[in-house]
């Protein structure tokens, strides 16, 4: 791993050398021009792209959404890994691809490390794009992008600590994080670290039905430790060239009790000690990359290198004879890919780009299981060879040509092929189209075949036996307790997928921020790679290896490690709107920097008179050592954190998932699994035919309001005879109050020092809303308790975050 003390003796580099090194094409701001007025210049939802902007991704597919500084406000989150979660109803995927592509400024990273961390006050825009632009930076299309621009400068040391309780008492935790992080131009240096605690939940802290009466003796919620260590580096190289290093260690703890153990007769022993498990995992991590161009075409080289050590301690007693069963299991992985993107040529309509990635990466897995006194142990390895191109093409221009009538049309074509050396040549083969007949509409019309081999970890994940799990035997409508078995599936196949998507882009109104969006997915998977799924009848009848019956036809073993399915089909539409409106003054457009995504000017009285957040007027000099600036004023005396006053803002998103088909079939001649009629995957009952997403943020003059509420609709799920069970539908509300202080009148006045100052309170979960479970008779079986599902419920956090200038 790359140390923090290595990064920091790169860190003391003069401003000279940096702005010798710095690409001359980016001018830096005047000092007078405050580097918060990027978030007060026109406040409009922009839904095109202009070449022109500062950071711009490539390609001819604007994006669906742009974020200005005072939209990120809005949601009152401290970094970059908050803010994606909390856009996660505009960046979610129907395509299933997880986290969406972050890139900055337009550039590939090497991974996550290098950015989760950046306190939101350093971005002057976001820029939200379709699954299609990652294949232009050699990703898979399965993916939404999210492009950062970083300010040209930036310095801030942020402490945040915060604290969480549920209101049912047991179960609190607490963070405590330092970061430092500054920019300027293309360099930029983050250091973080953050330690975290929880307490654990006991089932006799809860409301719970314990038939065994042992809830002092089995956690609902683990205890828990975790640190973790940050530090990124980036900077040019020279003109047109740049790099990046990153690393971080990640090390966590938890304990668990796992409830008495029992005799042959099932009887508790006397005086007995819980069983317990503890697992322990330490996660290093390496990275780095660099970006530049070459004759027209621009390139990214990343690399990584990866290093986790995991150890599950368990004790158990069979018979009377008590064991410790262990499980370790260490896995490396590196891998390193160039990317390059230029035009082939010129065509009537536009450009003829490509995209070209080559790349490899390897993976070792040992594991060593040591359970009932017996030693076993496993060993996997693999080797990849990758190659992807994408091809964009331009078919018509609105404003030229003799179709011109289509409106702006491309299309693209992408091509990849993975050399694995344990499941030998994959491929993946894609198209699409890019229409937008009128300005304000935008279609985009993808295909996708590709084949997709089980992770190492699927494969070769050590055993790990777990006794006293609750679990509802359908079969006999019960709760038992059974021993779990988790773990590898050597024999897992590689799947293959056929994925269409159908999306629409609609703003249709100039001068009024809202935009309407809809996405249909349909996705065809055979030799579906699965978890195991809710043990029904049916996965019985299909699977009756992986159960363990006594004489007496109680269940007592099941065996949960990953399966292939047949065939899986889903059809999803997902649509929706984004609504946001300015609250307060705003400037009109115009001055230096309006073509590049930078703000006008403002006259020379305004820009010196109006004070910061809890700071002199601009013109005033502050203590040395606050920043870049002449006299150490913050930001080169630049304005930071505030807007003109009674600035704010209204964000309002509703978004709505129809799953209109969800089908697994197992294996040709048993019945289907209809996952929206009467089958499940998991303890959540089956997939919600509908869901809702609200997503409404509030600012004005320092104070906010964020307030996120998810609808799901009810499910059965079809068990047997005597196991059938009905999940209620549910609704659960979030919310989140800040109050930035340095902007308030009063802390300007008399506390300065409250400057960067913020408050939080949140609560999720505010109704305690849980999950329930009925059976045929009106019945909750004890597993499906609303505190076994959710023993934390309503949690109430408070944060109190600083930034020093």
């Amino acid at each position: 791993m790359l140390g923090v003390s290595a990064f920091a003796a790169l860190a003391p580099l003069s401003v000279r050398a940096q702005e010798a090194a710095a690409p001359p094409a980016e001018a830096e701001p005047a000092e007078d021009v405050y580097p918060d007025d990027e978030a007060y210049e026109v406040e409009e939802l922009v839904v095109s792209a202009s070449r022109q902007q500062r950071g711009a991704v490539l390609g001819d597919i604007p994006p669906e959404l742009q974020l200005t500084p005072r939209d990120i406000r809005a949601y009152g989150v401290s970094n970059v890994s908050e803010l994606i979660d909390a856009l996660a109803p505009q960046t979610s995927s129907g395509r299933g691809g997880g986290r969406p592509v972050i890139l900055v400024n337009g550039q590939r990273i090497s991974s996550f490390v290098e950015v989760r961390d950046i306190p939101t006050e350093a971005i002057v825009r976001v820029d939200i794009l379709p699954e299609e632009v990652s294949l232009k930076y050699g990703y898979r299309a399965d993916q939404r992008v999210i492009n950062m621009v970083l300010r040209p400068r930036f310095r801030a040391i942020t402490l945040e600590a915060d604290g969480k309780t549920p209101t049912q008492g047991e179960g609190a935790s607490g963070e405590l994080e330092a970061n430092l992080f500054r920019v300027l131009r293309d360099s930029r240096l983050l250091l973080d670290a953050e330690i975290s605690r929880s307490n654990r939940v006991l089932e006799s802290d809860r409301d719970l039905a314990d038939p065994s009466s042992n809830g002092a003796f089995r956690t609902l919620v683990p205890e828990a430790e975790g640190l973790e260590l940050t530090a990124v580096y980036a900077r040019p190289i020279r003109e047109g060239l740049s790099g990046s290093l990153n690393g971080s260690l990640e090390a966590t703890r938890s304990d668990s009790l796992l409830g008495l153990p029992t005799d042959d007769g099932g009887l508790a022993l006397a005086d007995p000690e819980a069983l317990k498990r503890r697992s322990e995992t330490v996660a290093l991590h390496a990275g780095g990359g660099m970006n530049g161009a070459f004759k027209g075409w621009s390139w990214s080289l990343a690399g990584n290198a990866d290093r986790n050590n995991s150890l599950t301690v368990t004790d158990r007693e069979v018979a009377g004879t008590a064991f410790t069963d262990k499980s370790r299991a260490i896995s490396t992985t590196a891998d390193v890919s160039l990317v390059a993107n230029g035009v082939l040529t010129d065509l009537p309509a536009g450009p003829l780009s490509t995209t070209l990635k080559v790349g490899a990466s390897t993976a070792h897995f040992d594991s060593r299981a040591l359970r009932a006194g017996v030693t076993t142990t496993g060993e996997l390895s693999r080797d990849i060879g990758n190659f992807q191109t994408n091809l964009d093409f331009p078919i018509a221009r609105r404003s030229q040509g003799v179709l011109a009538g289509l409106g702006d049309l491309s299309g693209n074509l992408n091509v990849s092929a993975d050399q694995l050396s344990d499941f030998g040549t994959l491929t993946s083969l894609g198209y699409g189209l890019n229409w937008s007949p009128i300005e304000p509409l935008r279609m985009l019309v993808s295909v996708t075949e590709e084949e997709n081999a089980p992770s190492v970890q699927q494969l070769g994940a050590p055993t790990v036996v777990t006794p006293g799990v609750r679990v509802f035997d359908f079969l006999r409508g019960e709760t038992v307790e059974v021993t779990r078995i988790e773990g590898g599936a050597p024999g897992l196949d590689a799947d293959h997928r056929s994925v269409m998507k159908v999306g629409l882009n609609l703003k249709p109104f100039d001068k009024t921020e809202l935009t309407f969006s809809a996405d249909y997915v349909r996705t065809r998977i055979t030799d579906v790679i699965s978890s195991f799924p809710t043990a029904t009848s049916q996965i019985e009848a299909a699977f009756p290896d992986r159960f363990v019956r006594d004489a007496d036809g109680r269940l007592i073993q099941v065996d949960s490690r990953p399966v292939n399915f047949d065939r899986r089909d889903t059809d999803q539409l997902r649509w929706g709107f984004t609504y946001r409106k300015p609250l307060g003054p705003t400037r009109p457009p115009g001055g230096r920097g309006a073509q590049d995504g930078q703000p006008g000017r403002r006259p020379e009285a305004d820009r010196r008179q109006e004070p910061g957040p809890g700071g002199p007027p601009q013109g005033a000099a502050r203590s040395p050592g606050g920043g870049f600036g002449p006299s150490g004023r913050g930001f080169g005396g630049r304005r930071f954190g505030g807007g003109p006053p009674g600035a704010g803002n209204l964000q309002i998103g509703l978004y709505h998932t129809l799953k209109l088909q969800d089908e697994i079939t197992i294996r040709p001649g048993v019945p289907k699994l209809d996952l929206l009629d009467g089958a499940a995957l998991g303890n959540a009952g089956g997939e919600p035919r509908h869901q809702l997403d609200l997503q409404t943020n509030l600012s004005k003059n320092g104070y906010g309001l964020a307030l996120n509420a998810r609808w799901r609709s009810g499910s059965e799920v079809i068990g047997g005879t005597f196991g059938d069970l009905k999940f209620e539908d549910l609704t659960t509300v979030n919310v989140r109050l800040f109050a930035d202080l340095g902007m308030q009148p009063w802390a300007r006045r008399d506390y300065p020092w409250l400057r960067g100052t913020r408050v939080s309170l949140s609560i999720d979960n505010l109704f305690d809303s849980r999950q329930e479970v009925r059976t045929a008779d009106g019945g909750t079986p004890v597993n499906f308790q609303p505190d076994y599902l959710d023993p934390l419920g309503r949690q109430v956090r408070l944060s109190v975050r600083k930034l020093f200038f």
